[in-house]
């Protein structure tokens, strides 16, 4: 059994602990937030800049990390800027850490940016076929009608990032655990 723990701090410093294992998510918020889930996240295509291999790619990256299975194979990695041109918005927090997909568990390929290593650890465009499947085999269910709702809607979900480093990620959908 795997079990993770992490702790989030909001604007008061009053942590929000999540224990996660692969049997059971329990979640003990401090404050009661009630937009503290993970039940409900969302795939975007987002352009990175891989410093160890000194390539541009195109990986899936989540807005949180996931309830259930697929959150063994989610990191966190620090992504530098696209190009050196590149400047921070009045709204950057100083955090430019994202949560991403990767091909195999984390647990062979390495948390974190050590990722990087490996051309082949996240997954891609190609890969978006392959993931939804597996999702729904695993008990996710792709939610097409809100999917559809913020593809064409009026407000963009996913652009550039007022608060972190990005580039101009594209929704692939939300899901729901």
């Amino acid at each position: 059994m795997v079990k993770r723990i992490s702790m989030i701090y909001q604007n008061n410093s009053k942590p929000i602990i999540h224990t996660k294992s692969s049997q059971s998510i329990t979640t003990n918020n401090v404050n009661d937030n009630p937009f503290s889930s993970n039940i409900s996240f969302v795939l975007y295509l987002e352009p990175i800049y891989n410093p160890v291999l000194q390539i541009y790619q195109n990986i899936i990256t989540l807005n949180c990390d996931p309830a259930g299975p697929l959150s063994n194979m989610v990191t966190h990695i620090n992504l530098p800027k696209l190009s050196p041109f590149q400047q921070a918005t009045p709204n950057y927090d100083g955090f430019n850490c994202i949560f991403v997909l990767l091909r195999h568990p984390v647990s062979k390929i390495g948390s974190g940016n050590s990722a990087f290593k490996w051309n082949g650890a996240f997954m891609g465009a190609d890969d978006i076929p392959s993931v939804l499947s597996y999702l729904q085999t695993h008990g996710y269910t792709v939610d097409t009608n809100t999917t559809n709702m913020l593809q064409t809607g009026r407000v963009v979900v996913g652009g550039v990032s007022d608060k972190r480093f990005s580039g101009n990620r594209r929704m692939i959908a939300m899901i729901t655990f």
